[in-house]
C-alpha cells in the first residue's frame, strides 16, 4: 500500500465511522447500530496497525489517538456484551472517559484533501 492510498482508506473508513456512529445515536443506541459502529472501528484499527510505518510523526501521533480511543472503547464494548448479552433492539450504551480524538480526524482529512487536489492538478 503506498501512502497516498493508507491517507485515502484511512479518511474513508473515518467517515463510515462517523456515519455508523450517527446512526447509532439516530437508531436509539441500540446493539444493532453498535455492532455496525464497532466493526467500521475495527477496520480502522487494523488499517492502522498494519501502515503505520508509512505515515509521518504528526500523523503516527493522530493515529496514536486514535488507537487509544479505539482500544479504550473497544474493550468497554466487550466487556458490556459479555456482561449483558444483549438482543440486537437492546439499548447498548457505556461510558468511556476517553472521547474521540476529533483533531486526529480532521488532521487525516486535510492530508486526504491534498492528496485529492494534488492527484486532480
Amino acid at each position: 500500500m503506498t501512502y497516498e492510498e493508507l491517507i485515502i482508506l484511512l479518511h474513508e473508513s473515518i467517515e463510515a465511522s462517523g456515519i455508523a456512529y450517527k446512526n447509532y445515536i439516530a437508531g436509539g443506541k441500540t446493539f444493532r447500530f453498535a455492532q455496525e459502529l464497532k466493526k467500521q472501528n475495527d477496520k480502522i484499527t487494523k488499517i492502522i496497525n498494519g501502515n503505520s510505518q508509512l505515515l509521518s510523526p504528526s500523523l503516527q501521533q493522530d493515529t496514536t489517538a486514535l488507537l487509544h480511543h479505539y482500544n479504550v472503547w473497544t474493550e468497554k464494548w466487550i466487556k458490556l456484551a459479555a456482561d449483558i448479552n444483549p438482543e440486537q433492539d437492546d439499548i447498548f450504551v457505556f461510558e468511556n472517559n476517553v472521547t474521540f480524538p476529533k483533531q486526529a480526524a480532521i488532521n487525516i482529512k486535510e492530508e486526504y484533501l491534498k492528496i485529492k487536489t494534488e492527484r486532480t492538478s
